[in-house]
């Protein structure tokens, strides 16, 4: 017991005098200090005022005193190519007359409009940030993996939701390994198997030192002989690292999800401002803000399931003892007697922190699911042998496996509708064309869409070494970017600087080049409403969708990980009636799921590898 009890801190009692170190979450909250205090200011040197210029312009037009030249007669679309065609034009100008008469500076908002953006966008997103699982006294990394998370959150996505997946499939064996209405109490070869399972799920957050394939196969045999070895001092030394890494798990979902219902409020109420009577262009720009972001809440919902544990390091060095124990007792061939063996696990790999990882953890799976007598129950059939730690896995233990393009195509739709609910909001209010606002989110959702498929490349093309460094720090160059080009996007849209005469020309394409000064009102009456609803339904329809999905997700799994044995019993009987309830709609699902087993039989086929017609997924039922 002592040899696995954690390490307490010496008792040295520190001067008051020496700094203390600081939160790694310290930098945004001064980043938002900063951004309140330099708006105060922004209002007092705005010189452009639409307004008044807009007034001014239609008196010189009823004056008959506007230049021809200044009069806009080209192509216009949208609202105002309506309202020419039904007889009740409207006044428009080109960009260099509205440059002439209003000036080339932007309008600054007013403090009233720039506070509202504050509280309704910019705080609810900067509370979900700071709800994101860093790490604590690593800055540096820290830094790095958030400018992964927003400069590339399709990548970061797909590797959240494939750690999910792995976490799921191991519920799964977990709950069917025993009858539907039995719930066995400790010590019982269920409970032994949650606490394999729930190893196993961690470890595959974890990046694993593999200098060759011997010592690859070395290392399987380790793994494998320490989650399922049924010798009883394996299984307590196992039960006790399983409820040691169970109590280091990250709490903190309430928090979470109060910013989550933060941010859901914020969304209804922009939704409501924009479509209600009172709406003006900038509360339909500030949603279009909202949707182009809906994408955070589903990455940050998504952690709570990939949860990290409180001390990253803590959990390595308790995993590596523990295994190293069981090479030692074990006499794994490879080692040499009494000679302990190098560590097994590296850094913490879980949340898309590392690149190109994909556990170990989905090998061991398909390798347990294509074994005989898998089903409901299946644990009695491998009670009284070994076999559960000695059938090798067959395709290696670090393999990329083509069912991930599941949580590509997810992770891509994701981040993609959110893109593109805010490019259609801005793209079709007038001016009609693609501007700032509009070009400035189809640049970030590129941006998003390039880094995947830089990061796809390298991992196709590269071995590791040389190579993949410095395609690493490409990436790292290309995630800064996009991520400083997301932070331009919100604090222009918050002080307005958005709001001159070359935006509002939508200058960017072929379909604007001209300016109106009627308000929404206006827009209304030609039905603007239908384009703004077509572009928040479909962020919406997929925000909704990958919510639900997340919720359902940790609701399903989280018996897995519940230390006390009551709540989790009482989680696994709620889980149980739920997906007997849901049962045709996962059957559909597991149709699906063996047509892409089927294409990748086939992909395998085709490029000369190894065919293995014994893969299936275990169902729940």
């Amino acid at each position: 017991g002592q040899a696995h009890r954690r390490p307490q801190p010496p008792s040295t009692n520190i001067p008051r005098s020496l700094p203390r170190l600081v939160p790694s979450r310290k930098p945004l909250l001064f980043t938002l200090f900063l951004l309140l205090l330099v708006s105060t200011p922004v209002p007092a040197i705005a010189k452009t005022d639409f307004e008044k210029c807009g007034v001014r312009i239609k008196e010189l037009a009823k004056s008959n005193s506007l230049p021809p030249e200044d009069i806009y007669t080209g192509p216009v679309k949208g609202p105002l190519g309506h309202a020419r065609e039904s007889g009740d034009p409207v006044l428009l100008v080109t960009f260099n007359a509205c440059e002439k008469h209003c000036g080339a500076t932007p309008e600054y908002y007013s403090w009233e409009e720039t506070s509202d953006t504050i509280t309704t966008w910019v705080l609810p997103l900067v509370g979900l940030v700071l709800q994101a699982p860093f790490e604590s006294n690593n800055f540096l990394q820290t830094m790095f993996v958030v400018f992964r998370w927003v400069g590339s959150p399709i990548v970061s996505m797909m590797c959240i939701f494939w750690n999910m997946k792995v976490t799921r499939k191991c519920a799964i064996m977990v709950d069917m390994s025993v009858e539907k209405d039995e719930y066995p109490p400790p010590p019982s070869n269920f409970a032994e198997l949650r606490d394999s399972f729930y190893l196993l799920s961690v470890i595959n957050q974890y990046e694993i030192i593999i200098h060759s394939q011997l010592e690859e196969r070395h290392i399987e045999t380790i793994l494998r002989v320490g989650l399922f070895d049924r010798r009883a001092e394996v299984q307590r030394m196992r039960a006790r690292v399983a409820a040691c890494i169970r109590r280091e798990r990250r709490r903190g979902t309430v928090q979470v999800l109060v910013s989550l219902a933060w941010f859901l409020v914020a969304m209804g109420i922009s939704i409501n401002k924009a479509f209600g009577d009172l709406g003006e262009n900038s509360t339909a720009h500030n949603l279009a803000l909202g949707l182009v972001m809906s994408w955070l809440p589903v990455l940050i919902a998504a952690t709570i399931v990939d949860r990290n544990p409180m001390d990253a390091r803590y959990v390595r060095n308790k995993l590596n003892n523990y295994f190293r124990v069981i090479e030692d007792v074990e006499r794994i061939p490879g080692t040499l007697p009494g000679v302990t063996g190098p560590a097994i696990f590296g850094e913490f790999a879980g949340q898309g922190r590392v690149r190109w990882h994909y556990g170990v953890a989905h090998s061991f799976l398909r390798t347990l699911e294509a074994m005989h007598g898998m089903g409901r129950g299946w644990s009695r059939t491998y009670a009284d042998n070994d076999e559960l730690s000695t059938t090798r896995t067959y395709s290696g233990l670090v393999r990329f496996d083509f069912g991930e393009v599941w949580q590509m195509i997810a992770s891509f739709l994701m981040v993609c509708s959110c893109s593109l609910g805010a490019f259609f909001l801005s793209y079709y209010t007038p001016t009609v064309g693609l501007g700032c606002r509009s070009g400035g989110y189809m640049i970030f959702g590129l941006g998003a869409f390039g880094c995947l498929i830089m990061e796809m490349a390298a991992w196709a093309f590269l071995y590791p070494g040389i190579g993949r460094r410095i395609a690493q720090w490409v990436l790292r160059i290309c995630e800064f970017a996009n991520s400083c080009w997301l932070v331009y996007i919100i604090i222009a849209q918050t002080f307005g600087i958005y709001n001159s005469c070359r935006c509002k020309s939508s200058m960017w394409g072929s379909a604007g080049g001209y300016v109106d000064f009627e308000g929404v009102q206006y827009y209304k009456s030609y039905h603007i409403e239908r384009s703004w609803m077509l572009g928040t339904l479909i962020t919406c329809i997929f925000l909704s969708i990958g919510l639900a999905y997340v919720v359902e997700q940790w609701c399903t799994q989280s018996f897995l990980w519940t230390q006390d044995w009551d709540s989790a019993m009482n989680g696994l009987w709620w889980v149980r009636k739920w997906k007997w309830a849901t049962t045709w709609p996962r059957l559909a699902f597991a149709w699906v799921a063996g047509c892409m087993v089927m294409a990748e039989r086939w992909a395998h086929a085709i490029l000369g590898g190894e065919r293995h017609a014994e893969d299936r997924s275990l169902l729940w039922s």
